[in-house]
């Protein structure tokens, strides 16, 4: 079941037919995993649409965190004293780790920039936990994350494979019904409600 602050954000970022659409899915696969959710609802609602269709990743992605309990996100944050680092996915709970995430539907050089961003913001919080999510085979990044050389990134998400969930999902689940509390340190600021 898809946590209700994440319903309401689905419905107004996808509008009311594919927040519809993601939800019905939910519901008729509740036991499916992360992965397996995330590549069959893919599969089935990008008929007749873009091949790295981001709204639809997204979307899918915040089902996925929904299930998984988490109580409330921030979308399109960016930190007062970092300007022009804008981060797809905010989780800052009450231990005062953030969670930050950033969605690229295709891969292509752009996890670069935001492996950049997250080393920015761990110079001004050290605790923060950074991930990379992706549709796309994430070997390279992958690779350098193996060998510590990745410069923030905490975790690489290939969203098709069961483990890379599963060890992402541990880590920021550790207590039940993650509720998202406002960033007074770096000053978080969140974008998501603009017009």
């Amino acid at each position: 079941m898809i946590t209700p602050h994440i319903i309401k954000l689905l419905r107004e970022r996808l509008g009311p037919e594919l927040s519809h659409d993601i939800i019905i899915f939910s519901q008729e696969n509740s036991a499916a995993i992360p992965s397996r959710f995330m590549e069959s609802a893919y599969a089935k609602l990008s008929t007749g649409i873009a091949r790295h269709n981001g709204k639809l990743f997204e979307g899918l992605f915040l089902a996925i965190l929904g299930r998984a309990g988490i109580a409330h996100v921030i979308l399109d944050a960016e930190y007062g004293c970092l300007p022009y680092s804008t981060i797809d996915v905010a989780i800052y709970y009450e231990k005062k780790v953030p969670v930050l995430i950033s969605l690229k539907s295709s891969l292509r050089e752009r996890w670069k920039q935001s492996d950049l961003e997250f080393s920015r913001i761990k110079s001004l919080n050290p605790g923060a936990i950074c991930a990379i999510a992706t549709l796309e085979d994430a070997g390279m990044p992958l690779r350098l994350l193996g060998e510590n050389r990745l410069l923030g990134s905490d975790f690489v998400i290939d969203c098709r494979v069961p483990s890379h969930w599963a060890k992402f999902l541990s880590r920021i689940t550790e207590s039940k019904n993650v509720t998202c509390v406002e960033d007074k340190t770096l000053g978080l600021i969140d974008y998501s409600h603009r017009s």
